[in-house]
């Protein structure tokens, strides 16, 4: 831990959001005390360690007690507007000594603040409150391809406006990576970032990393410009803010985003690429037969690998023959595996399925084995029923068609 951060406390907003958990755990690790503001804090789901208090934004009375005794403070504003801006950052300005603000790159210095959308005001607003800041002037958040989970889980078919517009979107972990740095650590006041992942690819290419990272392929059909003007304002809300992303997605047709090495030069590492975020959200977007074909292909190619992402975290394992009873989390049935092949050679694993039914499957895996203490070569089957949730392997009943390894020693 770090001596300097370690009685830092910092306040988080958007704290259950894609860049606040990642902000959370990176603040933790460099010794740090966050502090998670969260409309409903018995939800929040956050590591130990961290004070989730309650608050809302849109109630500025509702910061003080979450406010006091911060340092810094994390500030992502959610709305699409900056009305009610001025009454939290003057809420903030009465507490901590330093903000950094989730801005956009779209913001550029040679405009009046309401050029500026949104987040040109709240940084208006931010620059005149007297603390210290950072502005992090993200581009396009890789998470909001999430947008197109559902599309992808049915048809595999993404269909969005202005396929050819060409994106340099950013990992929410690379941004949380700048934010803890600029919280803390010095050398950052009054620096304007301007953060995009390494490279950039069409929302074609974005789709088809998708298809990669899950194991199919998928196509991306080109919505006319006035239906997805339609669509985006029954679900937004805003028109004006609908006219001015549509109107950002066609020009970077013609003319890309840029990309910056920010990540890099903050951080020290390179910033991730779309491609390993798909990896990293792979789950997102798979269906369950997607699970099941990539588990059995995987032990077909011998590859625990591209096996254990498969699987929860938390995943529960039931074998009640192999002696162990219900086990938890894959740091378990690692072990446990380990437990029941110690003494055995496995010459080869014969693997039938997948057999899908719903958000189940089951697979049928027959191993080829040497007890070594004995030098006895046998033949043991056993069926594996897996449930399926949030795109990964959450449970599995294994029911064996002759004596399991335990059992036969």
């Amino acid at each position: 831990m770090s001596e300097r951060n370690e009685h830092k406390k910092i306040l988080v907003t958007g704290a259950t959001g894609n860049v606040g958990r990642q902000l959370v755990s990176m603040l933790i690790e460099a010794g740090a005390t966050p502090r998670a503001l969260t409309r409903e804090p018995r939800s929040a789901g956050l590591p130990d360690g961290v004070q989730v208090v309650g608050g809302d934004l849109t109630d500025p009375g509702s910061l003080d007690a979450a406010l006091d005794g911060v340092e810094s403070v994390f500030l992502l504003w959610p709305f699409f507007t900056a009305e009610g801006a001025g009454p939290v950052v003057d809420a903030i300005g009465k507490h901590a000594r330093r903000v950094v603000y989730l801005s956009a790159f779209s913001v550029s210095d040679d405009r009046e603040p309401a050029e500026n959308g949104v987040w040109g005001e709240v940084e208006h607003l931010i620059e005149g409150s007297g603390v210290q800041w950072t502005f992090l002037r993200a581009g396009g958040f890789a998470t909001n391809t999430l947008g197109w989970a559902d599309q992808i889980r049915g048809a595999g078919v993404v269909r969005a406006p202005y396929a050819g517009a060409a994106r340099s979107l950013i990992h929410e972990a690379d941004i949380a990576a700048v934010a803890a740095r600029a919280l803390t650590e010095d050398g950052h006041a009054g620096r304007r970032y301007v953060l995009t992942g390494p490279e950039v690819l069409t929302q074609t290419e974005q789709v088809r990393a998708i298809g990669e990272a899950i194991g199919r392929p998928l196509r991306f059909d080109e919505q006319p410009h006035e239906e997805a003007r339609e669509q985006m304002i029954a679900a937004w809300g805003e028109p004006a803010f609908v006219d001015q992303a549509l109107g950002h997605w066609a020009r970077i047709v013609e003319e890309p985003e840029p990309v910056t090495s920010t990540v890099q030069e903050v951080t020290g590492r390179p910033a991730r690429t779309f491609r390993e975020w798909a990896r990293d959200h792979a789950a997102d977007f798979r269906t369950p037969r997607d699970v099941a074909d990539a588990y059995a292909g995987a032990f077909r190619r011998g590859s625990l690998e591209e096996a254990m992402p498969l699987m929860s975290e938390a995943v529960v394992r039931v074998a009640p023959l192999e002696g162990a009873g219900e086990l938890r989390g894959l740091r378990a049935i690692m072990e446990n595996a380990q437990r029941l092949t110690a003494d055995y050679d496995i010459h080869r694993v014969d693997i039938d399925g997948p057999f899908l039914a719903g958000d189940r499957f089951a697979v049928k895996f027959t191993f080829d084995q040497t007890h070594r203490p004995t030098g006895q070569r046998k033949s043991t089957t056993k069926m594996s029923l897996y449930t399926v949730s949030g795109g990964q392997i959450v449970r599995e009943e294994v029911y064996y068609l002759d004596g399991p390894q335990a059992v036969t020693r």
